[in-house]
C-alpha cells in the first residue's frame, strides 16, 4: 500500500489536510499525520517511507530541507497564506526560505491565485490553484424569514478581530438607521468594542448552527499583503450556508464574490453603509444571493469537487 505523510504545524485542525484522507485512501494511500511537536529527528524514519510527503505551511530551514529532499521520493508543498512575508509585511528571511520550499519539491499547491503567482516566481511546472474547501454536506442552508431582527454576523479569532474593530463606526451608524439589526460574534473570546453585539464562543462542533443564526454574513480585510494572501474561508462558510456576504475588495474576495450575485464587495465606508441597509431591508435579495452563494460553493468551493482532485495530484506525481 502507498503512503503518504502530512507534516504541519502543531495545531492540525484545518481546511486543508484531514479532509483530504478519505480521498486519498481511496487511492490506496495509507495516510500519516505528522505535527512539529513530534521534532525533526523522529520525523525522518516517516518521511523516508513515505511514497508522499505533504508540507502544510511549514517553512524549514535549508538544511533541514535539503535532508527531506534527500530521503523523499515525492514532495509536495502546500501554503494557504502570504507565508512569504508574514503578518508584518516584507520578510527577506521569510522569501528566501519560501523560494528554497518551492524550488526544492515535486509539486505546489497554492490556496488563491495571488499565492499562485508568488509561488510561480520560482516555480514553472507542478504549481496548483487549490483553494480552500468546504464539505458542503455538513453546511444546513439558511431559511431566510422577515423576522423581528436581522442578524449581521462575524466569525473569527483572535488573530482576525482587528479587522471587525475597523468597522465600528459603520455598524454603530447603521443600527442607527435601522433598529432592528443585531450584531452577532462567534469567537474565540468576546472582544472589546463600541458595538452591542451577542456573542458565542467558537465550538467546531456547534459551528454550522451558529451560521445559521446569522442573516448576512462580513469578512472586512486591510488592504496588506497579508491579506491578500488570505483565501477566504469564512466567506466561503457563509455562502455554504446560504448566506449573501459583504467583504472588501482584497485578494480572494475578487475571487469568490461575484458582486451583486453572490454578496457585495464594498471598500469604504459609505459603500459598506448602503449594501448593510440594502440587505437588511430585503428579505428577498438575501434569499436570492443566499441561494446563489450556496451554488457557487457547490461549484467552486467544495471538497466533493476538489477532494477527487487533490488526491489525484498526489497520486499522479
Amino acid at each position: 500500500m502507498k503512503k503518504a505523510v502530512f507534516l504541519t504545524h502543531a495545531n492540525p485542525q484545518g481546511y486543508r489536510i484531514q479532509q483530504y484522507f478519505p480521498f486519498l485512501e481511496k487511492k490506496g494511500f495509507n495516510v500519516e499525520l505528522i505535527t512539529t511537536k513530534t521534532g525533526f529527528i523522529k520525523m525522518i524514519p516517516f518521511i523516508k517511507n513515505a511514497d508522499v510527503v505533504y508540507i502544510q505551511r511549514l517553512l524549514f530551514e535549508p538544511i533541514k530541507l535539503s535532508l527531506i529532499r534527500r530521503i523523499s521520493k515525492r514532495l509536495v508543498y502546500d501554503f494557504d497564506d502570504a507565508v512569504m512575508y508574514g503578518t508584518k509585511g516584507e520578510s527577506p528571511t521569510r522569501m528566501k526560505k519560501f523560494k528554497n520550499m518551492v524550488t526544492k519539491v515535486d509539486a505546489v499547491l497554492c490556496g488563491n491565485r495571488f499565492l499562485l503567482n508568488e509561488a510561480k516566481r520560482y516555480k514553472e511546472k507542478n504549481v496548483f490553484y487549490c483553494p480552500t474547501v468546504v464539505d458542503l454536506e455538513e453546511y444546513p442552508v439558511k431559511k431566510h424569514k422577515d423576522n423581528m431582527h436581522v442578524v449581521i454576523g462575524w466569525i473569527g479569532s483572535k488573530s482576525t478581530v482587528k479587522y471587525l474593530s475597523t468597522m465600528e463606526d459603520v455598524f454603530l451608524r447603521a443600527k442607527e438607521k435601522i433598529p432592528y439589526i443585531r450584531y452577532k460574534i462567534i469567537a474565540d473570546y468576546a472582544p472589546e468594542t463600541k458595538i452591542d453585539y451577542i456573542f458565542e464562543k467558537w465550538d467546531k462542533k456547534k459551528e454550522k448552527e451558529g451560521l445559521l443564526s446569522f442573516d448576512i454574513g462580513v469578512m472586512p480585510l486591510w488592504n496588506d499583503i497579508w491579506s491578500r494572501g488570505k483565501c477566504g474561508l469564512k466567506l466561503i462558510q457563509y455562502m455554504a450556508a446560504g448566506l449573501p456576504t459583504i467583504s472588501h475588495p482584497v485578494g480572494a474576495v475578487l475571487e469568490i464574490i461575484e458582486d451583486g450575485l453572490n454578496g457585495f464587495i464594498r471598500e469604504d465606508s459609505d459603500e459598506w453603509m448602503e449594501a448593510i441597509l440594502t440587505l437588511t431591508k430585503d428579505v428577498s435579495l438575501r434569499k436570492k444571493m443566499g441561494s446563489t452563494a450556496r451554488k457557487t460553493v457547490q461549484e467552486k468551493y467544495s471538497l466533493q469537487k476538489w477532494g477527487p482532485m487533490v488526491a489525484n495530484i498526489l497520486d499522479n506525481l
